[in-house]
C-alpha cells in the first residue's frame, strides 16, 4: 500500500499511483498524495493516476489545482472546454495523423511546468499519448548534433494564416492589432503584419535546458512541430501550392538561432531517436496523467473512434527566470 487508500506501481511507465477507495473525493486524494506525486515527477518526469473516475471538467480542474499553486487559463493555442476557464480541450487535429513529441509552450516566453490529461473517452483503437524524458534525448544525442542546438538554438516563424492554423485573434485573445504588437515587444518576440493581413512572428528559443530543481540538461523544445521536413508529403505539395517554396511563409517552420538550416536528416535522426525512447500506456476512462514539461515531451498517437482527452497546465515558468541563475545553458 501507498499512504492511504492508494497503491504505487512503478514497474510500467509512467509510474501508476491507483486510488482504490470507492466514491473517494478526488481532488482531497490527489492533495493528501501530493508528496508521492511530487517525488515521482522529480524522478520520472510523469505520473499516472488512475482509480479516480474524474469525468468532468470541474473536477479535473480541481485535481490539477491541488498539485500546483496556479492553473493558466490565458492559453491561446487550445480551445477552452465549455464553461471551463482553466481547462482545455485537446489539439483538434485529424485522427488518422500522430501529434509529434513537443514539450508544451516550448518555443514561447513562458511555459507550464506542470500539465495534466484527464482522460473522458478512450479511443477504440490507438489514441496513446506517448512521452519522451528529454534527459534521455540529451544524453543520446550526437556530441556535434547537441552541441549545436545548445549553442545556436532554434529560431521558430510562424504564420497565422486562417483557416490554417489558430487564428491570432484566438492566439493572444484580442482583436486589437496594437495590443498584439506591444505584447510581441515585451516578450521579445518580433512581429509584422504582412500585406495581405497575416500576423508573422519570429523568435528566438533554446532548444536546451537545465531543469531548475535538478540542474540536468534536458533537450526542451517544439522542433518537430515547427520544421518543414516533419511536414506530411500531400500537405507540404499543398503548401508550396499555396505560399510557394519560400519555406518562411509557410504557417510554421524553424531554423538554428542564427538563422541557418537544420537539415532534414538531423531532424529525421532526432525522430528515430523518440520513437525508440517513447513509452506507451493505455487510456482508461478517468485517468488522470501528471507530466512535469520540463522533463519530458508528449504527442497523440493516430487512433480510431471517439476520444475525448481534457487538458489543464500551471506554474507557468519564463524564459527570464531561467537566464537569471545558474539553470539556464
Amino acid at each position: 500500500m501507498f499512504g492511504d487508500g492508494g497503491r504505487r506501481e512503478t514497474k510500467e511507465f509512467p509510474p501508476t499511483l491507483s486510488c482504490e477507495v470507492p466514491g473517494v473525493d478526488a481532488p482531497e486524494w490527489v492533495a493528501e498524495h501530493r508528496p508521492a506525486v511530487e517525488s515521482l515527477l522529480h524522478e520520472h518526469g510523469a505520473v499516472l493516476l488512475r482509480g479516480l473516475r474524474v469525468q468532468d471538467a470541474d473536477t479535473f480542474q480541481a485535481v490539477a489545482g491541488s498539485l500546483v499553486g496556479t492553473l493558466y487559463g490565458d492559453y491561446g493555442d487550445l480551445p477552452h472546454e465549455k464553461d471551463a476557464d482553466r481547462v482545455y480541450k485537446s489539439t483538434p487535429y485529424p485522427n488518422h495523423q500522430s501529434i509529434l513529441f513537443h514539450h508544451e509552450s516550448s518555443h514561447m516566453p513562458q511555459w507550464p511546468s506542470r500539465q495534466f490529461f484527464c482522460c473522458v473517452q478512450p479511443s477504440a483503437e490507438g489514441g496513446c499519448t506517448p512521452i519522451v524524458d528529454g534527459r534521455e534525448v540529451y544524453a543520446a544525442l550526437p556530441e556535434d548534433i547537441r552541441e549545436r542546438f545548445e549553442t545556436a538554438g532554434i529560431r521558430y516563424v510562424r504564420n497565422f494564416v486562417e483557416g490554417l492554423d489558430v487564428g491570432w485573434q484566438e492566439m493572444f485573445g484580442t482583436d486589437d492589432r496594437d495590443e498584439v504588437v506591444r505584447r510581441c515587444a515585451a516578450q521579445d518576440v518580433e512581429c509584422e503584419w504582412l500585406p495581405n493581413g497575416t500576423l508573422r512572428t519570429t523568435q528566438w528559443a533554446p532548444a536546451v535546458i537545465r531543469h531548475p530543481r535538478s540542474g540536468e540538461p534536458v533537450f526542451f523544445n517544439q522542433l518537430f512541430l515547427h520544421h518543414t521536413a516533419c511536414l506530411e508529403p500531400s500537405v507540404r505539395e499543398l503548401l508550396v501550392s499555396l505560399f510557394g517554396e519560400n519555406e518562411a511563409d509557410f504557417p510554421r517552420s524553424a531554423c538554428y538561432g542564427d538563422g541557418t538550416p537544420i537539415p532534414a536528416d538531423t531532424v529525421e535522426l532526432l525522430r528515430g531517436l523518440y520513437d525508440s525512447l517513447a513509452h506507451r500506456f493505455t487510456w482508461q476512462k478517468g485517468d488522470v496523467v501528471v507530466i512535469d514539461n520540463m522533463l519530458v515531451s508528449h504527442g497523440r498517437d493516430p487512433f480510431e473512434g471517439e476520444r475525448k482527452i481534457m487538458v489543464a497546465m500551471g506554474d507557468m515558468v519564463t524564459r527570464g527566470e531561467l537566464s537569471k541563475g545558474p539553470v539556464a545553458v
